[in-house]
């Protein structure tokens, strides 16, 4: 069994994660066809790295009302906020009112707003910031130069750092993301730039910004406000990750009738005055998929894991019956499973395993008498034939998997120890690490499992137990019944 490569699931550019699933872990197309030693930033515009701290200030004296018991951080490369004074559980600290939004009606009141009005939510606003840049006169020119040039995300890495990322599921998604972008920038070549030249221009619609704006986007954009209701958030996307965060941000609704909605920074614990307000950027993401989305890491909180695509093999004899037992059961034919170091497999990735190796003398299971409780039955080892064929298919797969990573574990935590915090390289080294040990972890487990298949308990002996035919403790019955009848 392969361990396919898995892909981020919550991105904003559904597309663009859709397309890599069946990409493989080889070197991504994109490095073969550019030669990029520098990374991407947007330098059409600004040169600084960190956010403009005099755009953010601007913005911020413009939005005073809003800022309420939050002040603007300033001492630090990457600007935050702070408690202006101390704040209980569930006080609001910021509140932004749509009309301070970078929302779809923004862009469709704006100059593009007709030439990007068929397009995705995100493209559109990904435009738009561009457009902002080229037009310093918009309303949004403070908000927009205060973004930062360049961002930690892997879509932005050079060629050099992208190969720290060798044999990562992280690598693979970042090739199908250039590749779906590759094809999306000569579309808006054709279809958009090219009618309305003034509007785009290319010294600063190239395809290095095109890039930079959506990864900008995608790093200041959080829940609720994604997919067709994706918006920028101007002074709210100031909190910092952190797994422990101590705010996160809520939808409020608001005005006559309930018809206007407003951003809230809430507290979530007890808070002193002057403490980094900070919240988790993906609760149910692991390290490598906050790298990816927002080029964020928690080095004193890590959550590693690997993304483990599952699928019924189409040569399956019960092909069929497996599908529909699955889809019954609220899964499918294909299914991500994320696998912890800290934690077994889930039963769901267990049942899952047994019932695509499904073969043999267990094959009546898959009769339709069965149908409704198969998968019950899977919950549970089935038979010592088809147990070992589940540890075996794990064990394989995680051996083969980490035989593609061209360092090991002990070599990667060597490497941290010399290598400075925040910089890409630390960050590649701590998300195939994280990759790696949770490979490690789920391969140790399933062979522990597997040395220990004889003291399990299988489908025929629980049965025989039901019928009363076996004792608790595996004996039958039978001499038992015999011997009291012919007394």
């Amino acid at each position: 069994m392969n361990l396919d490569c898995g892909t981020s699931t919550s991105l904003i550019i559904e597309s663009a994660a859709r397309g890599t699933k069946a990409v493989g872990c080889r070197r991504p197309s994109y490095l073969r066809r550019r030669s990029r030693k520098s990374g991407i930033s947007c330098r059409a515009t600004l040169t600084s790295v960190s956010r403009s701290q005099k755009s953010i200030q601007n913005w911020a004296d413009q939005q005073e009302k809003q800022l309420q018991n939050c002040r603007l951080d300033s001492s630090k490369d990457t600007p935050g906020l702070l408690t202006a004074t101390s704040a209980q559980p569930g006080q609001c600290l910021l509140n932004v009112p749509d009309s301070s939004w970078i929302s779809l009606k923004v862009v469709a009141n704006s100059p593009i707003g007709n030439s990007v009005a068929s397009l995705e939510p995100w493209l559109q606003l990904a435009l738009f910031i561009l457009y902002g840049l080229s037009h310093r006169d918009s309303d949004w020119s403070q908000y927009i130069l205060s973004l930062p040039t360049s961002l930690n995300v892997p879509l932005l890495w050079n060629e050099d750092e992208l190969e720290l990322l060798e044999g990562t599921q992280l690598l693979s998604t970042v090739q199908g993301y250039r590749d779906f972008f590759d094809d999306r920038w000569l579309d808006l070549k054709e279809q958009v730039f090219s009618s309305a030249p003034d509007l785009f221009p290319s010294d600063h619609f190239s395809y290095e910004s095109f890039l930079w704006a959506v990864a900008t986007l995608r790093a200041h954009v959080h829940p609720p406000l994604q997919g067709s209701q994706v918006a920028l958030i101007p002074l709210a996307d100031l909190v910092q990750h952190a797994r422990d965060g101590n705010s996160q941000w809520k939808l409020q609704q608001a005005g006559f009738g309930q018809k206007r909605q407003s951003l809230l920074v809430e507290s979530k614990i007890e808070l002193a005055a002057g403490v980094p307000l900070t919240m988790d950027f993906g609760p149910d993401k692991t390290d490598a998929q906050l790298l990816l989305d927002y080029g964020v890491l928690d080095n004193d909180n890590p959550k590693a894991g690997y993304l483990l695509t599952l699928a019924i093999p189409d040569g399956d004899a019960c092909y069929d019956d497996k599908a529909d037992i699955v889809e019954l059961n609220g899964l499918q034919e294909s299914t991500e499973f994320l696998l912890h170091p800290d934690r077994p497999p889930s039963s769901d990735l267990t049942s899952y395993l047994r019932l695509t190796n499904i073969s043999g003398q267990d094959a009546f299971l898959m009769e339709a008498l069965f149908r409704n409780e198969v998968w019950g039955h899977m919950q549970v080892p089935v038979s010592r034939v088809n147990e070992e064929a589940v540890c075996q298919s794990m064990i394989s797969g995680c051996r083969e998997a980490l035989k593609g990573y061209p360092t090991s574990i002990n070599e990667d935590l060597s490497l941290l120890r010399n290598v400075q915090p925040g910089t890409r390289q630390n960050m590649a080294i701590r998300a195939r690490l994280g990759e790696k040990e949770t490979l490690d972890v789920t391969l140790r487990y399933f062979e522990d499992r597997k040395s220990k298949l004889d003291q399990l308990e299988y489908y025929q002996e629980r049965r025989l137990k039901g019928l009363g035919l076996l004792d608790d403790d595996g004996n039958n019955t039978w001499d038992d019944f015999f011997k009291d009848s012919i007394a």
